[in-house]
Formats: structure tokens, sequence, C-alpha cells
């Protein structure tokens, strides 16, 4: 970009970076909305709730509390019974069973008084008490009473659980009166007695163990959105503010290249961000500490102030990676705006995203290394594991991989980021012209790397939505959820008038040379589901969580209850056809571009995998989707077509119906369902030659592809 001599690059990053950051200090407004207005919130927040958790105590206190209860008693034997109510209520009064009511009052009234006094809320409830009412307690066998209630004034379930109780206290009366009746001991009814040495044991304070983890989850999800939500105005600024203020053109011409300018902003963004982390994360600490003096006396946490300690550096230090992620994707959508204001509503989906995902770690189930390794979910999920007195190798491990996903995921953000800053036609793009409503954009060959984000964020959309309308039946789930897909993208293809031979790839892979492609296409699908398979099971075993657990089981179902033509047309052929045309045809050709140098061709592979892994939901797939998008994407990039892309993708799903077709002994059913960890001594071996072998024929149909090109005449045409 400049004919400068390029200045050392950690000094270029450096510069940049302290530029920024002066910047952001100057403008007070900004810091002030960042930084210091959480410290006041937090504590309005928290004094709402926690007034508002101390009614809540308060009212089920209330609710719970004992209650009067007045019986109406009627019949001839209404007063034997109730001088028998009398006896037991005096027997129970030094140590009152569960749910004793505070006062039992027994009154003999008529028939047609105790119906009035229901009515009018004088008595609880009426019992009708025939003759020989209590010479069958005294008896042998069962006394059958009926308890009515007013229509007009229903009796509430707290009373109703005490006249159960006054109920099973004449009950047991009547028992301990049978049994002395017939002469035998008291202790018939009582074969074993338990007692504590040392004296009674005393009621405890009320613990919150494993209910601190669920509590925390939602103040660690508003944690990670507020640390987001950090990096929006210095990202907002970083490239989109330089634009708005036309000095763009003077930072490109210093002597440094896209990924240093990038890379400096970047970290100014971070430095902002993470004290953003800081803020909060000290805001909460001390509110906190002062919650504590307005919880009910006697509440015990659970927990000790050492795992406190330590699930408090844990969740730090998960959140630092949560906040280079957090900055990488703020610059990363900011990249193409072309004002403050573009930038600030392209930013608005990424709270959305920051949410869900940070939202998705409280589902029921969800914990483990997948998980760690999903930007967002992954640090609220660490977070709740170190609260739960997880094991400190465990929660390493999960820790160090939550890290690493986080490194890899900034990198890849950045280096997009650093492709868009140099787009000439995404950077230096004018101001849209006025027209109608309707107005197309004029024709071009590939979609632009805008074009490609918004297709993921609509296809995403209707994905998710698909979801909720989708029945459990895979026969008609998959053709929706295929359909959520493809539909928006074949309107917005339509709508942009690109060139669809070029952008979706449909085109034979290396000429007369094709079968190579396609035989190596094949082959590396069908391989690297296997050894997909086999890392799967290596690292969790059989345990799944209750959605993939259900996924697994539906798609058995299919395997086994249907035709194999239509469990080969949904589970194979069906999202081979859809997911490349959208990912490895649309996506890719968005992020590539048209002649991609390696730089920007690594990245366009990396983000549609990506993609591709994210849209599948389910924390377990992701690490093999995105290996599998990776090999997709390097198919087509190299071949220039998408079909050994599209026979990979079919043979990789196609797999667990061949192995379920073809297993006599049943272990192929469970090896497709991830149901066994013993796998057949060859099959690993067995894939590995098959991918190694796939991807090498595919790699010979890309040098036939290029000598082809290179002796056809447009080819020599373009180079002329």
């Amino acid at each position: 970009m400049s004919t400068k001599d390029p200045i050392p690059r950690g000094q270029a990053v450096r510069a940049i970076a302290q530029r920024d950051l002066l910047e952001f200090i100057r403008d007070r407004r900004t810091l002030f909305v960042t930084l210091l207005m959480p410290m006041a919130m937090y504590p309005v927040l928290a004094l709402a709730s926690t007034l508002g958790l101390r009614t809540a105590i308060s009212d089920l206190e209330a609710r719970q509390a004992p209650r009067p209860l007045a019986i109406a008693l009627s019949g001839p034997d209404a007063g034997s019974l109730a001088a028998r109510l009398e006896q037991v209520a005096a027997m129970t009064a030094d140590d009152p069973p569960a749910d004793w009511p505070a006062r039992v009052t027994a009154e003999i009234v008529p028939a047609q008084a105790a119906q009035r006094q229901l009515d009018d809320g004088t008595a609880d409830v009426w019992i009708d008490t025939p003759a020989g009412t209590l010479s069958g307690l005294d008896g042998r066998g069962t006394v059958q009473l009926e308890a009515r209630v007013s229509a007009i004034q229903p009796i509430d379930s707290r009373r109703q659980r005490h006249l159960l109780a006054v109920v099973r206290a004449v009950a047991e009366d009547a028992r301990r009166r049978r049994v002395e009746g017939a002469g035998l001991p008291a202790s018939v009814l009582e074969p074993v007695a338990l007692a504590f040495a040392g004296g009674s044991p005393q009621e405890g304070p009320t613990s919150m163990e494993g209910i601190l983890p669920t509590a925390a989850g939602g103040v660690l999800v508003l944690l990670a959105l507020l640390t987001a939500t950090g990096a929006f105005y210095p990202a907002i600024d970083a490239l989109a503010g330089e634009k708005e203020r036309g000095t763009i053109e003077t930072l490109l011409l210093a002597p440094a290249t896209a990924g240093e300018i990038v890379t400096g902003k970047f970290l100014a963004i971070w430095g902002v961000t993470l004290a953003t982390l800081l803020v909060n994360a000290v805001s909460i600490g001390l509110t906190g500490l002062v919650l504590l003096r307005f919880l009910p006396a006697g509440i015990d946490l659970g927990t000790d102030a050492a795992r406190l300690t330590s699930a408090a550096v844990v969740t730090l230090t998960g959140y630092v990676g949560l906040a280079a992620v957090a900055a990488a994707t703020c610059l990363a959508v900011t990249s193409g705006a072309r004002s403050g204001k573009e930038a600030q509503n392209t930013l608005t989906p990424v709270i959305l995203l920051v949410s869900g995902l940070a939202g998705s770690a409280l589902l029921p189930g969800a914990g483990g290394a997948a998980l760690s390794a999903v930007p967002f979910a992954g640090q609220v999920a660490l977070a709740r594991e170190a609260l739960t007195g997880t094991s400190a190798a465990t929660l390493a491990f999960h820790l160090a991989i939550s890290l690493v996903a986080a490194a890899a995921a900034t990198w890849l953000l950045l280096r997009g980021a650093a492709a868009a800053l140099g787009d000439e036609e995404l950077l230096f793009r004018g101001p849209d012209t006025a027209g109608g409503l309707f107005a197309r954009p004029a024709p071009r060959s590939r979609p632009t790397a805008m074009q490609g984000f918004a297709a993921a964020l609509i296809a995403f959309a209707a994905l998710w939505y698909a979801q909720g309308i989708a029945p459990a039946d895979l026969t008609l789930a998959v053709p929706i959820q295929q359909a959520a897909l493809v539909l928006p993208l074949v309107a917005l293809s339509l709508w942009q008038r690109v060139e669809r031979t070029t952008t979706f790839g449909l085109t034979a892979p290396g000429g007369r040379r094709w079968p190579l492609a396609a035989a190596g296409g094949l082959l590396a699908g069908a391989g690297l589901f296997i050894l997909g398979a086999a890392a799967t099971l290596a690292m969790r075993g059989t345990h799944l969580s209750p959605a993939a657990r259900d996924l697994a089981e539906r798609i058995m179902g299919l395997l086994l209850d249907r035709p194999w033509w239509l469990s080969g047309l949904l589970i194979a052929f069906l999202p081979a056809i859809c997911e490349e045309l959208f990912f490895r045809g649309w996506m890719l050709a968005a992020f590539a571009g048209e002649r991609p140098s390696r730089r920007r061709a690594v990245t366009a592979v990396l983000l549609q995998a990506a993609a591709f892994a994210a849209f599948h939901l389910l924390p377990e797939r992701m690490p093999q989707t995105f290996l599998l998008g990776v090999v997709l994407g390097w198919m087509t990039l190299t071949t220039g077509s998408l079909v050994p892309a599209v026979l990979a993708h079919l043979a990789h799903n196609a797999v667990p119906l061949v192995l379920v077709a073809l297993a006599a002994d049943g272990h192929g059913r469970r090896l497709a369902a991830g149901d066994t960890t013993t796998l057949p001594g060859w099959i690993v071996p067995a894939a590995g030659v098959a991918m190694i072998v796939g991807l090498t024929l595919v790699r010979l149909a890309r040098r036939r592809l290029g000598a082809a090109r290179a002796s056809s005449p447009d080819s020599i045409e373009r180079r002329g």
C-alpha cells in the first residue's frame, strides 16, 4: 500500500494501538458509558433483585406457615369424634407432625347450619359422622368419611394438607388403640427406633449448594454480554470512524501492512474490552458482598472461600479469551462499514449472537470439552463448572481448550478483517445511490464478502425458526430445515444477479479427468466420517447431551424404519446438495473473491467452515463438521468445482446408512449411533488410507485442471 520502507512489525502495531487508545480515552462520554455506568447500574439492579428475593421468600414462608383449621361436625357420632379430635390434638401439642395446623377447632352443628358455615367461611370443612363412626375406628374395619367444602369459598391447598395431617393423626391413634385392645405391646408398630448420639439433630441453615451455579448462570451471561459491549464503541471508531473522518487513506499510506493495521486496532479494542471486563467483574464481586447482607439469615451458600476464589480466577482467565473474541468479532463485522451509523447497525446482530451463545451454556446437560471450545458459551459453562467443584485437572483441561479455541477464532476473525481492509471495492465503495424500493444492484460475477455475511445471518435466522416448526419426524424435519437454508439463498442470488456458474462452481472438475476428483471426493468423505467418529469416541466415549442423544436416536429410527432410498435421500443426498450450494458455493465464493491470494483463500475456507459448524447447532458435532468444512472448502478451491465437495459430503453422510445395512451382528448399528467405543481394528487405518488417497486424487485433478486451463484460449486471452 505504500512505497515507504516498512517499519518493524511490533513498532507499527504498537503505534496504531496507542493512537486508537488515546482517541477512545479522549471521548469522555463514551468512556463513561462503557466503563463507569456499569458500576452505578449493578447496585440498582442488585438492590431491586434482592428486595424482590426477600419479598418472594417472605411470601413463600407466609404461604407455608400453619393456619387454623375449623371443622364442622354433624351426625349421630359428631360429639364422640369431636372428643377424639381434642384428645389427638392434645397428644400432638408437644411434637406436631408435618403440615399440622396452628389450631384445630371442631364444632358440632346441624347439617343445615354446617352448609351455611362453609359458605360464609366460618368453617373450612364439613364432615358428617354417621352412627358407628367411633366404634368403627376402634374396631378392625375402615371408616369411610367424606369431607365437604364450599363451592363459594373453596378450601385452599394449605388447609387441605392440614386436614389430611389431622386425619392421619386420628388414624395413628386408632391403630394404637387397636394394638392395645388386642393385648399387644405398642412396639409392634415401631420395629426400629433410631437415635442420634450426642443430642437431637438441629435444624441447619438453608443451603444453596447446587443452586448457586444455576443462580450465578444469569450473572455470567450478563457479564459476557457486557464484556462484549465494551468492544462496540471502539470497534465502530476503528475503521468506520476513519472512513467517516476521511483519514483512512492516510492510514493506508503508512508503512504498515493491512494485517499490522488490523492487529494494532484489535489490541486497542481488546484493551478497552478487558477494562470493561475488569470493571464489571469488580462491580459484580462488590455487589455480591453487599447482597449477602440483604439475604435472609441462615442462608448457606454451599461453598467456601477457596472454591469461590478458584472460580473467580478461572472465570476471569476464560473471559480474557471471550474479550479477545468479542473484540475481533466487532472489528471484523464493522470492517466493511463506511460510516459509524452503518457500523452500529451491523453490530446489532452481534448482541443477539453473544446472548444466544452465552445463554446456551445454561441449557440442561450443557458442558464438557466440546462446549468449552464454543465462543461465549464455553466461558460461561467453564465458570459454572468451577462453582460446582469440578476437579482441578478437568477445569485446567477445559480452560486450555477454551483459550486455544478463543485464540484460533480471534486469529480467523482478524484475517477476515485484514482481507476486508485490503479489498478496495469494499473499502472505497461510495454512498448508495438513491433508487426505488425494488431497485436491483448491477450484475457481478461473485457475491461480495458482506453479501456472504448477510446470507449467513438470514439463513441462520431461518434455520433457527425452522427448528421451532419442524416436527420430530425426520422425514418432514430434514426437508424443512434444508428449505430454510436454500430458499433464502435462491432469492438472494436472484436479487443480487451474480453469475451462478462461477459462484456455485457448476463446472466439471478436471475436464476429462473428472473421475479422479469424483473418486477422491467419495474416498475422502467416507474416510473422514470414520476418523471423526473414532476421535469423538476417544474423547467423549458414549456420553452425549440429551439433545445429541435424541438426534442420534431419531436418525437411527429413520435408518431402521424407512426404506433405504428414503433414508439416503434425507440423510445424504439432500444435505449434500443444499449445504454445499450454500457453504462451499455462495459463502466460499463471497469470502474468497475472484482471484484470491493464498492468505485470503485460507481465511475464506476457515470462515465458511466455522459457519458450517455453527449451523449444526450441537456442540458435540461442531469439531467434526468444522474439519469437514475445511476439507470440502479446500476441494472446491482446488478443483474450481463444487462436484468433489458434493460427493465427499454425500459419502460422509452415507457411511451410517452403509454400516447399518452391512452389519449383521449389530455392531455397525451401535457404531453408527455412537453407542460403542469398540471399533474394528482395521477400520481406522482403512479410513486413514481412504482419506489420503482421496485427497491425493483431488490434488491430481487440480493439476490436470490447471494444465487444461493454461492451454485454453480463454485462459490465454485473460493472460494477454
